[in-house]
């Protein structure tokens, strides 16, 4: 007897834009731990601009784990100066 086939798991890291546009929504996100960071556009244009859009990645992950904490979420931890945020979904 053959086993049906594993569905592939979700991902655990999620862009900026993304969460931002309502393309991702993590309401029935079956696992407790992700992390956030900019979308790839976003941090090949901040070092090719020699870091002038840092601020402006990281408040994009700023606003992004803001609207994250509204939907049952929140922050572990911060790295790399604000662009990768680490967060766990609250106990129900």
């Amino acid at each position: 007897m053959t086993q049906p086939p594993l569905l592939p798991r979700p991902p655990r890291r999620f862009h900026t834009d993304d969460i931002l546009s309502g393309r991702v929504n993590l309401d029935g996100y079956p696992f407790r731990y992700i992390y956030v960071q900019p979308s790839p556009g976003g941090v090949v244009g901040a070092a090719f601009s020699f870091g002038s859009q840092i601020p402006e990645e990281v408040d994009k992950v700023l606003t992004a784990v803001e609207f994250l904490e509204s939907r049952g979420w929140e922050v572990v931890n911060f790295e790399q100066g604000g662009l990768i945020a680490h967060l766990r979904r609250r106990h129900r």
